[in-house]
C-alpha cells in the first residue's frame, strides 16, 4: 500500500490540529465565531487554527491557517502547549494531536468565509460553555 493510500484509510485514525492564542497589546485572546458555513460547532467561538495538510510541517500549517482565517501573517510565534488525546465528535473518532502557540498578527484582520466575528477577550471573561472543545482545551487545558 502507497504512503498516500495507508495516510487516506487512517485519515479518521489521526488528526493534527494547530491552534494560536493571539494576543494584542492588552494581553486579550483573539476569538473568532464560526459561521453557519462550518458542518459542526457553527456559532461557538474559537482561535484561529485547523487541521495541518498531508505533508505540510506544523508550523507551516498554523502560519497557512492564520492566514486563511484572519487574512494577517503571525509574527512572534512560540509554542506554548502540546496535547494528544483520543476524541469521537461528528463523524471522526481517533486521536489528535494538538498544537497550540502564541503569537500576534501582522496586518490588518479580514474574516474568511468561515466566521462571522472576531474579538479579543479578557481571559476571566470568555464564556467557556460558547467556545469550540479543541479551543477549550487550547486555552484552559
Amino acid at each position: 500500500m502507497s504512503q498516500k493510500e495507508l495516510s487516506k484509510k487512517n485519515a479518521d485514525a489521526m488528526a493534527s490540529i494547530v491552534e494560536a492564542i493571539v494576543t494584542n497589546e492588552k494581553g486579550q485572546i483573539l476569538l473568532l465565531k464560526r459561521s453557519e458555513n462550518n458542518t459542526f460547532f457553527c456559532g461557538q467561538w474559537q482561535l484561529p487554527g485547523g487541521k495541518v495538510e498531508f505533508g505540510e510541517k506544523v508550523r507551516d500549517g498554523i502560519k497557512r491557517e492564520i492566514m486563511e482565517e484572519t487574512g494577517c501573517k503571525c509574527k512572534d510565534l512560540k509554542i506554548n502547549k502540546v496535547y494528544s488525546f483520543e476524541k469521537a465528535f461528528n463523524g471522526f473518532k481517533g486521536s489528535l494531536f494538538l498544537m497550540v502557540f502564541n503569537c500576534k498578527l501582522d496586518g490588518k484582520l479580514k474574516l474568511s468565509a468561515d466566521h462571522t466575528e472576531s474579538k479579543f477577550f479578557d481571559l476571566n471573561k470568555i464564556d467557556k460553555s460558547a467556545l469550540t472543545p479543541i479551543s477549550k482545551k487550547s486555552i484552559f487545558g
